[in-house]
């Protein structure tokens, strides 16, 4: 009996760092610049979708930046930015790979997605909130 109880308690705390794992992020949500009335039908699924699936060679999110770019001219460089973060996390809710999630992973799309609209690194005047581990 003993054995059995300690095998489920053993069980569930695995289960839990891996239910922890799968539990939603908490997403920003778009700027105004987006999901203001004129600003035109802002697709976040659609959006959240070619983000998580795009290769991490730069230039897939690199068009992705161009293309949000063109859609809406007066975002600026940090809305841009928030709303990969945004479209990333969204895609990270949904049913996606485990190693998605994986802090290499999430790091090396950072790193794209920066690279992508700031053509380098997030300067210092952009203020990166942890916004995927800090959940």
């Amino acid at each position: 009996m003993k054995r059995s109880l300690f095998t489920v308690a053993a069980a569930l705390c695995l289960s839990s760092a891996t239910l922890a794992a799968a539990q939603d992020l908490d997403c920003p949500e778009p700027a105004a610049v987006f999901t203001a009335a004129d600003a035109g039908a802002f697709d976040l699924p659609k959006l959240a979708r070619d983000v998580g699936s795009a290769e991490l060679d730069g230039d897939a999110l690199g068009k992705i930046v161009g293309q949000i770019r063109s859609d809406y001219p007066e975002a600026t460089d940090a809305e841009v930015a928030d709303i990969m973060i945004t479209a990333f996390c969204t895609y990270l809710n949904s049913d996606t790979p485990a190693d998605h999630r994986s802090e290499e992973h999430v790091s090396a799309f950072e790193q794209q997605a920066y690279d992508a609209v700031f053509n380098g690194p997030a300067p210092e005047s952009y203020p990166r909130q942890g916004w995927l581990y800090g959940n």
